[in-house]
Parts: structure tokens; sequence; C-alpha cells
């Protein structure tokens, strides 16, 4: 499609929430990313307070048992007046797939397959005792259950509702939802709780024959929000779960909710059940066998099929509840555990050792070749999954494949020196966090994470934490350069055109971004097939979000169209069905609008590129207003702003890690970073007060001019945006080490000899030297009003581990050294800032 910018239509259409589809967040969990719901118990070990159990592998899960539950209670929801003494009919989906049926009859019982068309009769009987009929169907069989009644104040009471939490309530809140007065209100509260709905906009749908107007009320600041669908009467018509595409809706309502999306004619429809084959034990070039599960479609359909492929470390034992719709809409479900994974899936446990990131090129390459030799494959396969999922889909490209299609990475990992382990040629300190868990290495009950993080030398961490001297640990600080070791799973340095087709899907506070960044910039140059990315102002576990960290981002921060789009990649390249996937696109979330913008490419081609200078009069590290930002080009020399650095007390994240409560990417969250900017050690440069709107769109890169007296140093920098009152609001942050400054591609890092080698600093202050670097890329719109900041700093515990300043080699080193650190501010060294700027 052209390049252009504009705002996604958000009038009364059929759609729900910002038109989105809800990711699935199978695969998660790099560094300090969210990790699979499985193996809770290893995670007490390093949390503390978390509960759960192995999911079993051939009963619903109890998060697909949770879908059910669901239905049951927006059915008794949704029927707050009933006028007639007949009966009503509702319907739960996931994905577009039916997975349950209710009728609410306060008369005569009838089967939820032969529902009447409209209530009759009027009933007294207070709502949350009324008895529904409910039929719930099957995902392996494609079949309905019989049909048996229950009672919302059974679904209070019932232990297989526990999954619900505080949604099982509802049931026991209707009669005083009755009461509300939907027409007359912007905000209603869920009585008895601090919850609140907002209403969000207008919708228009055609029912029958009909125009019909509702309501969408948003659950403000959700994560995991619930939504309801409302009538101008009153009447509820559906809920909505955005994030998991997930559905109640009153039957004949459909069109309200992403369900009249699904029934369209170009979509797959969920027809069948599902078979799953024997256990496969699929041998690599080496002869490691690797547990592989396959799943195909059964009922009315023969084969071969188009496949869905899956190379998670995450254990595959009952992973197919995730990827059930697929089966059911005539694909193949391939699903493989990655070498040596995972200790917590014993029954379907890979041999070999897992080695992070290097063994996953040649095991995709093996594994698709075994895929195109298979009676059931019609040698056509795509790929999809989150993260570390994401990663073993890039890496598998590298065998150039001809059957792999298209691939779907969410949340996905760059390549080692892109994204993590190293960012910027600095060691993320969660990999550390995350390499134990993965290889079942409980840390030493006398530890905190605050201890193991700081001890030295970062090569001896492993024992100090957990006892044991680790060889992955040890190969992983070894290899600090991009060296042979990492170049095996370089996919940036496969030469030729790249026809594979890519769907990604990341958010500006995913700290894998910086991957899904520079994969993206990769197929913008490299890619011939249709390239699409969804960016949206998310965390790891995507689409989950309104609110993150405090700051909120509005109704329309999630979308409920994800799943959507990822069928329709799938029915194009899997099933040939032309359904408008092709091209380029980009879907993008501003920040400051909260509003979902649409372009060609990325950066927007109307972007235009704007440098934002470095002023200072010699004091920006140690005064407020030393430091400012402006369009304007330094004239004259102006003072150097020299400050000490010592790495033993380094500038600092927002939070440490053993602050956290559950498995999160804490490290790029928005944070106000107001008491770290006034550090001594802290360079900060703000801009005026803005008396206009100041939207940018695209890679932020730093030109630093800098000298100082050691041999080596990271240099930082966030980008701030500065509210009337005061707060700081970090949006992006990232950073270069010194001895790696010659970079060939210094804003994506994907072509050329990037981190390959080394020059040390000279340690004289005298000598100026010239950093270009850039930080995550970001569409944020700075009100009038606000301020734009740039802060710089040499160090951010608790994302990367901080540089000794010594020069030596940082896994081995015991020591460190203050540094005075200089930045230049003259015609001929001006530091400055490079945004991309939309048109005002």
């Amino acid at each position: 499609m052209a390049a252009s910018t504009r705002r996604t239509p958000s009038a009364a259409v059929t759609h729900t929430g910002a038109g989105a589809e809800t990711p699935s967040n199978d695969g998660r969990g790099f560094a300090l990313a969210l990790l699979p719901e499985r193996s809770m118990d290893r995670r007490r070990q390093y949390i503390g307070t978390m509960t759960d159990s192995p999911t079993p592998r051939n009963n619903w899960s109890p998060l697909f048992r949770s879908f059910v539950a669901l239905g049951v209670v927006f059915t008794a929801a949704s029927c707050k007046s009933i006028e007639d003494g007949g009966s009503e009919t509702f319907d739960v989906y996931r994905v577009g797939v039916p997975i349950a049926r209710f009728v609410l009859d306060s008369s005569t019982p009838s089967t939820p397959s032969t529902p009447s068309a409209e209530p009759t009769g009027a009933s007294s009987e207070p709502l949350s005792s009324r008895r529904f009929l409910v039929e719930l169907r099957d995902p392996r069989a494609g079949s309905w259950s019989s049909p048996r009644h229950v009672t919302a104040e059974q679904i209070a009471s019932d232990d297989a509702f526990d999954a619900l939490r505080d949604m099982r309530t509802l049931p026991g809140i209707l009669d005083d939802l009755a009461r509300l007065d939907w027409e007359g209100r912007d905000e209603i509260s869920w009585p008895g709780t601090e919850t609140r709905l907002v209403r969000h906009r207008e919708l228009s749908a055609r029912i029958g024959r009909r125009d019909a107007r509702a309501v969408y009320w948003a659950e403000r600041d959700g994560t995991h929000p619930i939504d309801l669908i409302v009538d101008p009467d009153g009447r509820l018509l559906a809920a909505v779960s955005p994030s998991q595409d997930m559905v109640w809706v009153r039957r004949g309502y459909e069109n309200f909710t992403t369900v009249g999306r699904w029934m369209a004619n170009d979509i797959s429809k969920p027809e069948y059940g599902y078979s799953e084959l024997p256990e496969a034990r699929v041998a690599m070039t080496d002869g490691v066998r690797l547990a592989t599960l396959v799943y195909v479609p059964s009922g009315d359909i023969e084969g071969p099929f188009p496949t869905i492929f899956i190379r998670t470390p995450y254990g595959i034992s009952g992973l197919i509840e995730q990827y059930f719709h697929y089966a059911a809409r005539g694909f193949a479900v391939v699903l493989q555990a990655t070498r040596g994974t995972a200790y917590w899936d014993p029954e379907q446990r890979s041999e070999g050792e897992w080695d992070p990131m290097v063994n996953e090129p040649a095991d995709g390459a093996d594994a698709l070749t075994w895929i195109a030799q298979q009676p059931w494959s019609d040698g056509n396969v795509c790929m999809q999954g989150g993260s570390y999922v994401g990663y073993t889909q890039w890496s598998a490209t590298m065998a150039e494949n001809p059957g792999l299609k298209c691939i779907v990475p969410e949340s996905s990992m760059g390549t080692a020196f892109s994204d993590q382990p190293y960012m910027g040629g600095g060691f993320v300190e969660g990999m550390a966090y995350y390499m134990f868990w993965m290889l079942d290495k409980p840390i030493l009950s006398d530890r905190t994470w605050i201890d193991i993080l700081h001890h030295r030398p970062i090569s001896d961490l492993d024992v100090f934490a957990t006892g044991e001297d680790i060889r992955q640990w040890n190969e992983m600080i070894d290899h600090w350069r991009n060296d042979a070791y990492w170049k095996r799973q370089d996919w940036y340095a496969v030469e030729g055109e790249r026809s594979f087709g890519t769907l990604q899907i990341s958010g500006w506070f995913d700290d894998d971004y910086p991957g899904t960044q520079a994969n993206w910039e990769f197929m913008q140059q490299r890619g011939s097939g249709p390239q699409r990315v969804i960016l949206g102002p998310w965390k790891h576990g995507y689409n989950a979000d309104r609110r993150l960290n405090g700051f909120s981002f509005g109704a329309d921060a999630l979308r409920d169209d994800v799943w959507l789009i990822k069928q329709r990649w799938y029915d194009h390249f899997l099933k040939g069905q032309e359904n408008g996937v092709d091209g380029m696109m980009v879907d993008y979330f501003v920040l400051g609008e909260n509003e979902w913008r649409r372009a060609g490419r990325w950066p927007p081609e109307e972007a235009v590129e704007e440098r934002w200078y470095f002023h200072s009069d010699g004091n920006a590290a140690t005064s407020a207003v030393g430091g400012s930002l402006s369009t304007a080009p330094p004239e004259v020399e102006q003072p150097v702003d020299t400050y000490v650095y010592d790495p033993a007390h380094p500038p600092e994240n927002w939070t440490d890690f053993e602050g956290m409560t559950s498995w999160e990417d804490i490290q790029s969250f928005p944070a106000d970073f107001v008491e770290m900017e006034a550090r001594a050690d802290v360079a900060v440069f703000t801009s005026d007060i803005l008396s206009e709107d100041i939207t940018i769109a695209g890679p932020i890169v730093i030109e630093l001019h800098a000298s100082t007296d050691v041999l080596d140093t990271d240099w930082w920098a966030h980008l701030s945006d500065v509210d009337p009152e005061g707060r700081s609001v970090r949006l992006s942050t990232g950073l270069i080490r010194a001895r790696f400054r010659n970079l060939d591609d210094p804003v994506y890092k994907i072509r050329g000899s990037n981190f390959e080698t080394e020059e040390l600093l000279t340690g004289d202050l005298a000598d100026v030297v010239r950093y270009e670097f850039s930080i995550p890329s970001v569409a944020n719109t700075f009100k009038a009003g606000h301020r734009l900041r740039i802060a710089v700093m040499n160090a951010l515990d608790d994302y990367s581990f901080p540089n000794s300043n010594t020069g030596e080699h940082e896994g081995y080193v015991t020591v460190t050294r203050p540094g005075t650190m200089s930045i230049h501010h003259s015609p001929d060294r001006a530091s400055h800032v490079r945004f991309q700027v939309l048109p005002r």
C-alpha cells in the first residue's frame, strides 16, 4: 500500500476495542520476560509467592476451563432484564471458535441447539439463581456435550470456576448491574469494587434486517480486562476480553464483536476436531533427538495439511490448548521442544543440552526438512511464537527452506548483539535470571538478587548464585565479542533476497523490542514478501495492559484483532486465500495521543529528520537548568560538562530485580526518572516548554562528542517526556560501549562487522571522541506544555552490568575505576539527538 500516516478509524463500526486481536503469549520469556505458566514450583524459588502446577496433558487446561466458566458468568450477566417467560441463547467464542452455548430459561427448559428466537414472558426469579442449560464443545472431538443445568450460584461455589478469581462474583451483582443507568452515565463502577467501566465509543452494526446501535464500555486501566457492549435500553449484548479475543455474545448480535469478522467468507472455518499422532523423536543432523508432537485435523477432512510450527524451550505437553483453533480450521500443528528443554516437562523433554541460541539455526533447518517429508504434510509451513520462540523462527529462516512461507514472531528477540544477551556491547543483567531458571539452577537460600548481580567477577556469578559452575554461563561470558561462536546464529549475514512473509508484533516497552526493530529494518531492506508490524504501548507480555507502571494509555491500548490478523496470514500463505495480505504495513500506537496510526514503512515516509542540539553552561550534570535542548546548533564554543562516574555507585534503573513480584521485563518499563536525573553523574538536556505538539515516530539517534580519562566506559542515553507537573517519563533508553564505538551500522546493527573488534580509548581527557548510537525507536506526541529531555550517563544498573572503566575483560575484572567524563558542545563538536518528526 502507499506509504502514509493516518488515524485508524474509530467511528461507529462493528469493531470493539481498537480493532485488534489478541496475541498469544506462547513461548514467552527471554531475560525477564513473562515466562510460561508451567513449572511455577521452580519460579517460587526465585520470586517466592507464586503457585501453580503443570498443565495436564490430556485434559482441558485451567485456562480453557476458565473460558467455559467465563461464558457461564457472562451469560448470567447478560440476562439482566427478562421481560418474558421464554428463553434466550448466548454463545462463548475463543478466537472465533464456539466453545460454549447457554440458554437462560425461566419457564420450560429447551436445548441450546434449538433456542426460542425471542423471549415470551417475564419472571421475578433472582437472576443469580436462575438455571442455564449448558453445552460445552470438546475441542479434541470437535463435538458438543450433552446439555446440563447450572446456576450462577454454582459458579460462585464450584471449585471448577476458581480460575475466574474475582469474575466469579459477577452473578451475585447482576441485580445491581440491572439497576444501573447505562444511558445517562459516562462511567460506571462494578458494584462492590473499585473497577471502573468508561463509556468508550458508539457502535453500529447490521443485526438481521435492521441497523442497531450499542455502546462499548471499556474497563479503565485494566490488565486482561473484560469490556461490555450495552444497547440503548441498557441490555447487555456482549462481554469481551480483547487481549484474548474471547467473546460472550447474545445470539444474533455477533456483528458487534470480533465473532462477526471471524465469520467472513475469506477466513477458514472452525469445522474440525483434532487427532494427536504418536510422539515423534526427530533426529537432528548430529543425532540428538527432539521431542515433537503433531496434531492433525479430524472429522470430514483429509490430508495432507499445511502446517503451523512452534519450536519452543518452554515445554510442549498440553501446549495444543493454545493452538487447537488452528487444527479446528484445517491446519496441522507441530510442537517441538528445543534441545535440552524443558526440565519441568520431563515427559516431552528433548535430548541434548540447551545452549542459548546457537543450536537453533541448524535444528530449525532439520525440523523443517522433516516436516516436508511427512505424509500428513503438504510441505507448506508457517511458524509462530513469542520471545525465544520468535528467535527460533528467525534462526530457522537461515536455511532458506522454500517450504517456509511465513513467520509470525511476537515480542521476538533479535540476534545476540542486536538485542540480548549483549545490548550495545553491554551484558544484560537479566541473562542471569533467565539462564539459571532455564537450566534448573535455583539460587542459594542465603543469596539475594541484589547480592548476585553485584558480585564480581561476573564469570563467577554462577557459582556465587547457585553453587555450581555452569558451562553455558561461562561460554556466554567468554564470547563477549561478535565472534564465530555467535556468527552461526546471525541471520542478518545471510545473503540474497528473503522471500517469506513476516508479521511481527511488539511493544515500545518490550525488552526484546530492539530485536523487533532490527528485524523489521532487515526485512524492509531485504524482504520481497508481504511484511507487517504492529507496535503497541506494551511490555513483553504484549496486548495485555491499558496501564503500565502507573502510566495509562487509554482504552485503545488493546487491540481485539491480532488473532484475526494472524489467521489471515496463515490462510493467505498456506491456503492461497486472497484476503488483502500484501505489501508492507505498519500499525503503530502514538503515546501521548493514545491512538493507533498506520504507515507503509517505518519510519513513516512523511517523517522529517530534526536535530535537537545539546547546549550547556557547563552544569548540565549539577543543575536542573544547566543543560538545554533546542533545534539551533551551537554557534560558539560552550562550556564542557564534566562529572565523575564511579562504577561502584552507578546510576540505577527504576527498580531492582529483588522488587519483582513476577517474571517481567522490568528494565524497559516507563517510569519517572526525575530523581535519577538529579544525580551529579547524569547530564540532563531539556527543551523549553513546547508551544505546540510535536510527534516523533522512528529511530532515535544520539551523536555524542565526549572525552574521558579511562580506557573504556559505557555511554547511556534516555529520552523522556517531561509533563507540566515535572515528571520525567522515560520513553526509550540504550547504550554504546566505548570500545565498540566504530560500528558499521550504528542505528540498526544489521550490516557489517558490528561488535567484532574493539578499540580502547586513550585515557587522555583531551582526546574528544565522536559516538553515534541509537536507542529504540518510539512514537510519541510531546504535547504543548510538555518538554523533551535527553539524559546522558555511563551506566544503568539493574539493566546492564556497569562498565568497570578499566578496559579489561568485563567478565573477569574485580576492580573498578572512577572516571572523569566530559561532554562537548561546539560548532564542530555539536552533540545532538536526531528524531523523525511527523508533519505538524
